[in-house]
C-alpha cells in the first residue's frame, strides 16, 4: 500500500504561504504521512515584479488581514525596509534556491527551513536578494557559509529545475494557479486540502485529513 504523502506547492515570497505555516507546523506533528515539498517559482525571474506605492498598500492590506486571521507577524521592519523599498525587485528566486540548496543537506527540514526563510522578510525586513541573511539561515542548519554562497550565485542545480517543473505540472493537472495548494494522495488517488483549512484552528484541518486517511485505509481492506 502507498503510504500516504501530503504535497505542498509554495512559493517562499507568498504571504499566503507564510499564513498557512502554523497549519502546516500542527499537521507535521500530529500526522504519520511522507512529506513532500515543491517550489513553484510563481514569483521568481519574470515571475517577480519592481514595488510601487501602490503595490505596497495592496500587500500590507493583505498582510493584515492574513495577521488578524493567523496571528502570523508582518512587522514594521518588513513594511518600513522591504514594502518601502521602490528600488529592489520583489523576486523569489534566491529564497527558492537557498530553500533548495539548504534542505538538498537537510531533507527533514524543508517545512522550518522554508518558515525560517518566510521571517527573514515577513519579520526581520529582509530583502529577497539579501544573501548574506540567507545565509545565516543556511548555517543555522550546519551548512558551511562560503560553499552556501558560492552554490547560490552559482548555475541553477537540475535538481531544481526539475522540481519547478513538477511543481508547476501539477498546478496544471490539478487546475490550480496559485499557491499555497496543499494535496494529499492516499493509493485510492489524490486531492486538494481546501485551502481555507489551512488558516484557521487546525484541529479541524488535522481532523479532516484523518479521516481521509481512515476512509482509505478501510477502503484497502474491504478491496484487497
Amino acid at each position: 500500500m502507498t503510504q500516504p504523502t501530503l504535497t505542498l506547492l509554495f512559493d517562499p515570497l507568498c504571504g499566503w504561504c507564510y499564513a498557512a505555516q502554523p497549519g502546516l507546523d500542527a499537521l507535521a506533528q500530529n500526522l504519520d504521512v511522507q512529506w513532500h515539498l515543491l517550489p513553484t517559482g510563481l514569483f521568481a525571474g519574470d515571475g517577480g515584479q519592481t514595488m510601487t506605492t501602490t503595490k505596497r498598500e495592496y500587500f500590507w492590506s493583505n498582510d493584515q488581514r492574513i495577521e488578524q486571521l493567523t496571528g502570523q507577524v508582518f512587522s514594521q521592519a518588513y513594511y518600513d525596509d522591504v514594502l518601502s523599498d521602490f528600488t529592489s525587485r520583489f523576486d523569489s528566486w534566491l529564497p527558492t534556491k537557498a530553500w533548495y540548496l539548504i534542505t538538498e543537506q537537510q531533507p527533514a527540514a524543508g517545512l522550518e527551513v522554508l518558515h525560517a526563510i518566510q521571517q527573514l522578510r515577513y519579520v526581520a525586513g529582509r530583502q529577497s536578494g539579501d544573501i548574506e541573511a540567507l545565509a545565516d539561515v543556511a548555517e543555522k542548519y550546519g551548512l558551511e557559509r562560503e560553499s552556501f554562497l558560492i552554490s547560490l550565485q552559482g548555475p541553477t542545480p537540475p535538481a531544481l529545475t526539475e522540481a519547478i517543473s513538477q511543481a508547476r505540472q501539477l498546478m496544471q493537472s490539478h487546475r490550480v494557479g496559485g499557491v499555497p495548494t496543499l494535496l494529499l494522495e492516499t493509493a485510492s488517488g489524490s486531492g486538494i486540502v481546501p485551502n481555507q483549512m489551512l488558516y484557521h484552528e487546525p484541529t479541524q484541518l488535522i481532523g479532516a485529513i484523518q479521516s481521509a486517511l481512515q476512509n482509505d485505509h478501510q477502503s484497502a481492506q474491504n478491496n484487497p
